[in-house]
């Protein structure tokens, strides 16, 4: 028995049978490897072997500056000397990010300890290494969760902001400029319904901006959710991003009428991105007495003399077996105005 093995006949206070110990060193989770003075490996277990990549007993007298990244091997023997010369127990390279070099040449993000052996002949040092490749992979997914979650409680707090204070604030300057205008000469009166229909305008903006900002939050299989995924979808073949607008209890339409709407929206945004070269597209959903679909582009518009094709018969077909109806009329100034509409109830 050699005197590098008896040292691992005893730990603590209770001596060990060299079986014992030997297989405690086999099957520790941990790399675990003996160093000489002179800097080589004279004690490797199972779990350094194949985490370094090596066959068995290869690791043996070479050298571990091999085992960490070339560009750092010289200084990483001027700190093993260093360390020779105040051995204790610590951790290696306390607070930096540590890579260990494999047979391969690859990398791999690892933990070390070290602690210094004293044989009664000479100094070694068992060194203790740690893969961490899969803790920090957790600790990045986790760190990304925690991002997302930041980003969406921004989101919901930006959006309850937006209709808790702004939306009413300009709701309130409309009702006031309503009332103010009722007493102003009729010059006046116009020029003050124009802004108040701009300020409607606006209110409608910021709605469908806090619908962005809270859409995450929708059940997936919520029709609100299923129109910006087909718009989401459609983005490639179009160009651009439409422009989606809800007005109305959208989400209370059945699974039927549900389902002939998406349809038709897949339709017509396919229409859209396929004949009509146009450089912007708005969605609008509107919901109260009749549930309708509002597809308008700013292209280059439907010949009056162009028959249906078998794409519009079918539309047309879905909002007639709803007791609905369909069509397509040139847009001002330019462009397309596809309306299909249904009865909200049977």
């Amino acid at each position: 028995m050699t005197t590098d093995q008896e040292a691992f006949r005893a730990v603590g206070s209770a001596p060990l049978d060299e079986a014992v110990a030997w297989a405690i060193v086999a099957l520790a989770p941990n790399g675990i490897l003996l160093v000489d003075e002179g800097g080589h490996i004279v004690l490797a277990n199972r779990q350094a072997e194949e985490m370094f990549g090596y066959a068995p007993g290869a690791l043996l007298e070479a050298e571990v500056s091999q085992l960490v990244p070339h560009e750092i091997r010289d200084s990483h023997r001027r700190h093993r000397e260093d360390y020779h010369r105040d051995p204790k127990t610590r951790p290696m390279g306390s607070g930096l990010d540590l890579l260990a070099t494999r047979d391969d040449g690859s990398t791999f993000p690892v933990e070390i300890a070290l602690s210094p052996l004293d044989t009664g002949e000479s100094m070694h040092v068992v060194v203790v290494v740690r893969d961490i490749t899969e803790r920090l992979e957790a600790e990045q997914q986790l760190q990304a969760a925690e991002q997302e979650l930041s980003v969406r409680e921004d989101r919901e707090r930006i959006a309850r902001d937006l209709h808790d204070t702004v939306i009413q604030r300009l709701f309130a300057a409309g009702m006031t400029l309503q009332a103010a205008s009722a007493h102003a000469d009729p010059e006046v009166e116009g020029r003050v319904s124009g802004v108040i229909d701009e300020l409607d305008q606006t209110i409608r903006d910021i709605r469908q901006a806090i619908f962005g900002l809270t859409a995450h939050t929708l059940d997936r299989t919520s029709l609100r959710r299923q129109v910006v995924a087909i718009v989401d979808q459609e983005e490639e073949v179009l160009g651009f991003t439409p422009e989606v607008r809800f007005d109305g209890p959208v989400e209370s339409a059945d699974e039927t009428r549900s389902e002939h709407l998406l349809a038709v929206l897949r339709e017509a945004l396919s229409n859209v991105g396929r004949h009509a070269r146009a450089s912007r597209a708005q969605v609008q959903i509107e919901m109260g007495d009749r549930l309708t679909l509002t597809v308008t582009d700013d292209g280059v518009g439907v010949a009056a003399d162009a028959e249906p094709g078998d794409g519009s018969v079918n539309l047309r077909q879905r909002a007639e077996a709803l007791g609905g109806t369909f069509a397509v009329e040139p847009a001002t100034p330019r462009g397309t105005t596809l309306r299909w509409s249904v009865p909200a109830f049977d």
